[in-house]
């Protein structure tokens, strides 16, 4: 009772204000370097002299280790306190960062992408409870608003930022970029910042060793199979079905401990909180088809539009606007609109955008390229908005930080699965339709016959024999087969995306309402 009444009337020194830009600088840098580096893997590669399956260690690596420790967030504040564990956080980051930047060898940029995503996995978790404790109840709607606009814009113009750093400069100030943003956040944060007084630091304590254990790996083998299933045909590899039957022991161990042991390392019993469940699960769908979004858009522009790495990461510019008009939306309608129906226009926005890009063609201009990108980040960021507040709506403070660490454990799993989801949709969907194309490109087919007719006269004309004009017809018609049915698979992936969202908007309707400005 007493530390439920030391909850309600503790509120930090600093203005909300200077709180938000101290942790908003730290989360924008660490989810900016997730997707930041992508665009310089070849010119990497070229440095250190490995191949481009190598390289993808970099990015791998990195994620891995950014889920490792998170689950820990809560056990390493109670050692030595939030604000001097978010500030280690930090420099580790920043450091890590400079280390990358100036690597000599591979093994020497692993070791530095390891200890950066060692840092960087806590803190977005610790921002968000930071944020979540400091605003009061009434605002929470306003604080996550802020958040999400740096977790959905980070990763947005990370491409952008490296391709033109990389294309400019060289791939080393991809790296070099986070030192700024760790400093400014590194000075605030020890200025600003501080602990409340129901949080406890009780010094080195027990940690569950067994859990950290199987969570590192399931994590780890969970992250090497859906990143190198696609190239190795997935389960028809011993290899990939190894890390696959790993990562499920693993898992299911995992999952088995926690709720048995007496001080877990992750709190499941968070579970049984009605919104948090169904409000992680639609946040961890729609992040897996957001960054599903965003890693194919580009391949469709890179391998049927001729756009180069950095034009290509500048098409998704304006998901940053939509994005932007979204928060004012929300920002505007958040008293007088219930929050589960901002959550629900929200991902029909969301999949609005997915159909408006599965219509696309090879004859796009620029537009048709903008205008579905503000939709899809529009309708992304009105998910994340309300749905974030609901599920975060009947969490105490003192079970913030595990409840924080918790939920974007499970996103980052489903961030990870939408990512390598673009892959295996490419692939299946383009083999499914060059097999439907392939059976009308037959003699029997007219229209068929007289294309080849005509194109055979075309090559006769330009000087070659009969024989090899058939044959470079064919070859042409070939060609333009496999256009066509890649296009099409880019064009059904969007669509399977349009139709996983609609499927989540039921959903909506389980969470309970949360009082306007509570």
């Amino acid at each position: 009772m007493e530390n439920s009444i030391v909850q309600q009337q503790w509120k930090p020194k600093a203005s909300l204000a200077m709180i938000t830009l101290a942790v908003m600088i730290a989360t924008f840098v660490e989810v900016l370097n997730t997707s930041i580096a992508n665009v310089a893997l070849k010119s990497i590669a070229g440095s250190y002299s490995i191949s481009d399956d190598e390289s993808l260690w970099i990015v791998t690596i990195f994620l891995i280790a950014c889920s490792v420790l998170l689950p820990a967030t809560d056990w390493c504040c109670r050692v030595m306190g939030r604000k001097k564990f978010f500030l280690l956080c930090v420099a580790m980051f920043g450091i890590s960062a400079a280390v990358c930047g100036m690597a000599p060898s591979f093994e020497v940029m692993i070791i530095g992408r390891i200890f950066q995503g060692l840092g960087g996995g806590c803190i977005i978790p610790l921002s968000q409870a930071i944020l979540l404790e400091s605003y009061p109840k009434e605002e929470h709607g306003k604080a996550m608003a802020i958040f999400s606009s740096g977790i959905t814009i980070a990763p947005i113009v990370g491409p952008i930022i490296g391709g033109w750093l990389t294309t400019n400069y060289s791939w080393n100030y991809v790296f070099f970029i986070s030192l700024p943003f760790c400093i400014a956040a590194f000075i605030l944060i020890s200025m600003f910042i501080e602990d409340p007084p129901y949080l406890k630091v009780v010094g080195l304590h027990k940690i569950d060793h067994i859990g950290l254990l199987l969570l590192i790996i399931w994590i780890a083998s969970f992250q090497v199979m859906v990143d190198n299933g696609q190239k190795n045909g997935w389960f028809d590899s011993s290899y990939i079905c190894k890390l696959g039957i790993t990562s499920l022991i693993a898992f299911i161990a995992l999952v088995w401990w926690e709720l048995r042991t007496k001080s877990p390392l992750l709190d499941l019993k968070i579970f049984k909180n009605w919104n948090f469940t169904f409000g992680t699960i639609i946040l961890t769908i729609t992040f897996a088809i957001a960054y599903g979004t965003i890693a194919i858009l580009p391949q469709f522009l890179q391998r049927l539009m001729g756009y180069t790495s950095y034009l290509s990461g500048l098409a998704a510019g304006p998901m940053g606007v939509g994005s932007v008009m979204a928060v004012i939306f929300t920002g505007a309608t958040t008293k007088i609109m219930d929050l589960r129906h901002q959550t629900f226009l929200g991902l029909s926005i969301f999949a609005i955008g997915c159909f408006m890009f599965s219509e696309l063609n090879l004859a796009i201009a620029i537009n048709n390229v903008i205008i579905p990108n503000i939709v899809l980040g529009a309708g992304l960021t009105m998910v994340i908005i309300p749905t974030t507040t609901i599920l975060f709506s009947t969490v105490k403070n003192t079970e913030m930080t595990n409840a924080s660490s918790v939920q974007n454990l499970v996103k980052n799993v489903g961030c990870a699965v939408g990512t390598s989801s673009v892959g295996v949709f490419v692939s299946r969907f383009s083999q499914v339709h060059q097999t439907y194309l392939v059976d009308r490109l037959n003699a029997l087919n007219s229209s068929f016959a007289a294309k080849i007719g005509a194109m055979t006269e075309t090559f006769m004309h330009l000087g070659h024999d009969i024989g090899t004009a058939q044959q470079m017809a064919h070859i042409s018609i070939y060609q333009q087969l496999m256009q066509q049915s890649t296009l099409s698979a880019f064009m059904t992936s969007y669509r399977t995306y349009a139709i996983i969202v609609v499927c989540v908007l039921p959903l909506v309707f389980l969470l309970k309402k949360v009082k306007q400005g509570g």
